[in-house]
């Protein structure tokens, strides 16, 4: 029997702007055209979902 590892979501960071992002999933990621998206949400909507650049956001100080 497997054990099932829950993943914890993960607050990001634009430094461009500031925005705050999460992720309920960093290692997932989408490869197109040879950049690294992932799906991120704003935490206070998580309906919609937004494939950024991965190189573009940084973990917040306050997480880690």
């Amino acid at each position: 029997m497997k054990k099932q590892v829950k993943k914890k979501t993960v607050i990001l960071v634009n430094p461009l702007n500031s925005e705050t992002w999460a992720c309920e999933d960093f290692t997932k990621t989408k490869d197109i055209d040879g950049i690294l998206y992932v799906t991120v949400y704003k935490p206070e909507n998580n309906k919609r979902t937004f494939l950024m650049r991965k190189d573009a956001l940084r973990l917040s100080k306050s997480y880690s």
